[in-house]
């Protein structure tokens, strides 16, 4: 019996796709995809990740290799009208606006995503009492601002949330909340809201270090809204349900796959 390789398995689920060896490859294989995961996850072969020639995922340039996909997302970010943030999974995905907007129709009309606009939800466990509890401010400040840099999550948490109010998240987040605010909780708030599409990242910056100003795949990102780059909903008139079953649809006619079930519990967001 012969036994199909892993490579294999992946070419002929993404039979369509040529490999990523550039930043036009990447961003013609994002569009072809309309929204696909970074990394690999539980749908085979539907990442960038999977999709990327040998050789090219995150190489050491002092091997002769580039840093590829991790540097050339700012590039495809700029493009304008690509989405990015942690979206599938609490881990970071590409879209289309197309697709990206029926995400957000769904994925907004979770009661559980709605806390972010301080909507009522019966927060019982420690992750649903932060974003209960913090969401709010920042998002009312992101959208206030436009955009601010993630650099700044911590003081506008600080800001805008008062101690007496962070402590009410309890148990082991306690130690990132109070008395300042940690990365950790910051993270976790960040992450809360990308997940219900109310926060992408709108830009990259490079940063150079060292004496030599090197770059080694160093970040900085600036925090924006979908509504910024989309402005109205591109998918008005679908029904949340609708979204997500077109968005089922898509997935399973692009990669192949299927298993209905693995890419309904990546969308539906309850990780």
């Amino acid at each position: 019996m012969i036994t199909e390789s892993f490579s294999d398995y992946i070419c002929r689920m993404m039979k369509d796709f040529d490999q990523i060896d550039s930043v036009q490859s990447m961003i013609a294989a994002i569009r072809r995809a309309g929204i696909i995961p970074f990394f690999h996850n539980t749908v085979s072969g539907w990442s960038v990740q999977e999709l990327t020639r040998p050789g090219y995922w995150f190489t050491d340039e002092e091997e002769g290799g580039c840093l590829g996909p991790w540097d050339w997302k700012i590039d495809v970010i700029r493009e304008g009208d690509i989405l990015y943030g942690k979206f599938i999974g609490n881990k970071a995905a590409f879209a289309t606006p197309e697709w990206y907007g029926h995400l957000m129709n769904w994925r907004r009309s979770l009661p559980r995503m709605r806390m972010a606009l301080g909507e009522e939800f019966d927060a019982g466990n420690q992750p649903d009492r932060l974003a209960k509890y913090l969401s709010p401010a920042l998002l009312s400040e992101i959208r206030a601002l436009y955009s601010v840099e993630s650099s700044c999550v911590k003081e506008i948490l600080m800001e805008k949330v008062p101690l007496e109010t962070r402590e009410k998240v309890g148990g082991a987040m306690t130690k990132y909340l109070c008395p300042t605010v940690k990365k950790v909780a910051c993270d976790n708030v960040l992450t809360y809201l990308e997940m219900g599409t109310w926060v992408v990242v709108g830009d990259f910056e490079r940063v150079y270090k060292g004496p030599n100003l090197e770059y080694k795949g160093w970040q900085r990102s600036t925090l924006t809204t979908p509504e910024e780059i989309l402005g109205d909903c591109p998918v008005a008139g679908c029904t949340p349900q609708e979204s997500l079953g077109l968005l089922t649809d898509h997935i399973l006619s692009v990669t192949g796959c299927g298993d209905r079930n693995a890419i309904l519990k990546l969308l539906t967001a309850h990780s």
